[in-house]
């Protein structure tokens, strides 16, 4: 499998290891064409995104594009905080990225976890029974279908790690709105169980390894197995055989503009 891209990547802006630099030059060193850095939003405990952390990555983003050989997007790993779909980055951030990844994460600050604490322990610290339970299973399927609808975001990360959702649902939405379902090397064992069910849509996928360590950047020898063993048309991945088109950003940053939170993108 000719892997061109590799959609999902963190720095020691949050907690992953090295630089934008050295991300760069292990993507380059593996013939990938393109990356994106994906670092944690700020609800995220610890090792999370900022605004100043945003900046300094963006500068460093910046020069690593001048020197046209991989392209490298920035993004942020947004934390959905319930089931309105809020995210927890800023829009003066979020107006400033090129994509938008979003997903379920529970390890986030107490803050956070007082605002739907039911959503963030029964899914992130349950019993696996328990986080099948009907009516939290349709709690994290609003929260998901939400967010595609209240943000321009471009990749569900994860889908089903922790949170198990109605992916026949999420995928209707995701299919309409242009959202991917990302095929994540880390956890793409929560994929088996719904993926008859996404590829019964049109919804297109997009590769991301999750790397955190440099070393794994463009590494998918989980996903390559995946994707051989359901037979995923390589047309339906982007990363593989086919280009990601990403939602428009234009009215997110107006909005940032006209509140006076927009920033240098």
């Amino acid at each position: 499998m000719d892997i061109f891209a590799d959609y999902h990547i963190h720095t020691h802006a949050s907690d992953g290891q090295g630089t934008v630099g050295d991300k760069f030059a292990c993507a380059s060193a593996r013939g990938l064409k393109t990356i994106a850095v994906t670092d944690h939003g700020p609800a995220s405990i610890i090792f999370h995104q900022n605004e100043r952390k945003f900046a300094a990555e963006h500068a460093d983003i910046e020069k690593a594009n001048r020197m046209n050989s991989v392209r490298v997007l920035q993004s942020i790993e947004c934390n959905i905080l319930g089931d309105d779909g809020e995210l927890d980055v800023p829009l003066g951030i979020m107006s400033r990225c090129d994509i938008l990844h979003f997903g379920f994460h529970r390890l986030i600050s107490a803050s956070y976890v007082r605002r739907a604490p039911r959503y963030f322990l029964v899914n992130g610290w349950g019993l696996a029974a328990a986080r099948r339970e009907e009516d939290m299973v349709d709690y994290n399927t609003r929260a998901v279908i939400a967010a595609m609808k209240r943000y321009p975001v471009d990749v569900l990360c994860h889908p089903c790690h922790r949170a198990i959702l109605d992916m026949r649902k999420v995928c209707a939405a995701a299919e309409e709105l242009g959202v991917h379902i990302e095929l994540n090397e880390k956890h793409i064992d929560t994929m088996e169980e719904c993926i008859d069910t996404v590829l019964e849509s049109g919804v297109k996928f997009i590769l991301g390894s999750d790397a955190h360590a440099t070393r794994d950047v463009g590494r998918f020898d989980k996903v390559k197995s995946f994707i051989a063993a359901h037979r995923i048309p390589p047309d339906r991945i982007c990363g593989l055989g086919v280009e990601p088109v990403f939602r428009d950003k234009s009215a997110l940053r107006a909005e940032a503009a006209s509140r006076g939170e927009g920033g240098k993108k």
